[in-house]
């Protein structure tokens, strides 16, 4: 006689087979949200608003050719740091410095004003990377807060992320327990090491400080020791856009206000104070109209900004002169100056030297405009990522600020190399930069 099925087998069978079925689903669910939770960590922090202080334009101000002086570096090593230690020495009011690495002879200067002028602010805005990887020592910046000098290191996590596919991991991850204060000074640690991945850093090379007289200078550096020295009414933009930084940076109260504005005076130059992407904006409404009889210099360390690049072939296209004084170390580069001579190789030329100035003139008729300070021209650092700041000065040819910039120009365009090796018309390089450039993958 035949055996009638059971029922409980056939539901005991689908109840053990329910689990191994529900195991897959799981994970496949979990994986889901959790690529989902990566992307959206990464996408908010490519998006999100950028926090006060940063990506300013300031209103044009006319300044005298007396107030402006441009430093060249080139001419005397440590003069841009002498000018900034004779700007201490004689502050009464207050000085703020945005510097990274800190000069230790600089640091010891504001140390022994301090001393001297007990009521004098003095505020340092600084970049919170362990001293491993280029930042101030800690036992440096502890010495000026103990005299009473505020110290205000950077919250970086508060700027946008230039490499999201590994940022976003590192804040779901490692990015809860680094804290940049807990460092052991001097030491590579593993968490300094996976914090300084995210290639995130403020790059302004700032002094601001009275003159002792009632008035204020402003002291803007650039690659190296050259730079900016302007007098007068910049330092009320400069001094709040670093406060404002200061002030999501650290719970200090005792933070001071910005100057207050000072009575425009007449000149022949008007200077702008850039930050961030609003450099980057200056920079291409500045090619947009060279064009036939213009010329345009360029050094800066890298050059891989896509918008850029293409404001530099429409303008080439127009029948301007170019010549570029780029790094030789730097692949992007390479890479770029391939292309731009590939695409122009009547209009522009290329030489090779670490320039000792990040910075573009044109030339237009008897007008010169200058766009000078920290920021390469990267997506890094024109992209509203990484903290930087420059100056933009319009002026005649003939001024004294516009020959000394010319002529800095000049000397290291004569002392460059115009090896065309260094110049990289592969494609494996050209779209390793492209990508890297587009993906924030990039070192540059």
């Amino acid at each position: 006689m035949a055996t009638k099925p059971d029922p409980g087998s056939d539901a005991r069978a689908a109840g053990k087979r329910a689990p191994r079925m529900r195991a897959p689903r799981r994970a496949g669910i979990l994986f889901i949200v959790v690529v989902l939770t990566w992307a959206g960590v990464g996408f908010w922090n490519c998006v999100k608003p950028m926090p006060a202080g940063t990506h300013i334009a300031s209103l044009p101000t006319r300044l005298a050719e007396s107030q402006v002086d441009f430093i060249d570096g080139s001419l005397q090593q440590d003069r841009l740091v002498q000018r900034g230690i004779a700007l201490v020495d004689r502050a009464e009011q207050m000085v703020v410095v945005d510097l990274c690495p800190l000069p230790r002879v600089l640091a010891e200067h504001l140390l022994a004003r301090k001393r001297q002028r007990p009521n004098l602010k003095i505020v340092v805005v600084t970049d919170p990377r362990s001293e491993s990887y280029g930042g101030t020592p800690a036992g440096l910046l502890s010495g000026l807060e103990s005299a009473g000098v505020i110290v205000a290191r950077i919250d970086l996590d508060r700027l946008r992320d230039s490499k999201p596919l590994y940022t976003s991991v590192w804040r779901l991850g490692a990015g809860w327990w680094s804290d940049p204060f807990d460092d052991t000074p001097g030491r590579m640690t593993l968490m300094a090491s996976l914090r300084a991945l995210n290639d995130k850093g403020d790059q302004r090379r700032i002094l601001v400080a009275d003159d002792g007289a009632g008035g204020w200078t402003n002291v803007i550096a650039s690659a190296g020791a050259t730079g900016l020295e302007i007098r007068g009414h910049l330092a009320r933009d400069i001094a709040s856009s670093e406060m404002a930084i200061a002030a999501w940076s650290t719970d200090d109260d005792r933070l001071p206000p910005p100057p207050p504005a000072e009575n425009r005076s007449m000149g022949t130059i008007d200077a702008r104070f850039l930050t961030e992407g609003a450099i980057s904006t200056a920079l291409r409404d500045a090619l947009a109209v060279a064009g036939n009889g213009d010329s345009v210099n360029i050094a800066v360390d890298a050059l891989g900004d896509r918008q850029i690049v293409d404001a530099l072939l429409h303008a080439a296209g127009r029948g301007a002169h170019m010549q570029l004084l780029l790094d030789p170390h730097d692949p992007a580069s390479k890479a770029v100056a391939a292309e731009l001579l590939r695409s122009s190789p009547s209009n522009i030329e290329v030489r090779w030297q670490i320039p000792k100035a990040r910075l573009m003139l044109i030339r237009h008729r008897n007008d010169l405009w200058l766009d000078m300070g920290s920021a390469n021209f990267t997506r890094r650092d024109l992209d509203d990522l990484d903290l930087d700041a420059n100056i933009e000065l319009r002026m005649p040819v003939r001024a004294a600020p516009a020959r000394a910039a010319v002529d800095h120009f000049a000397r290291e365009w004569a002392g460059a190399a115009a090896y065309a090796e260094h110049v990289d018309e592969s494609d494996g390089t050209y779209w390793r930069y492209r990508i890297e450039e587009a993906t924030g993958l990039a070192m540059f």
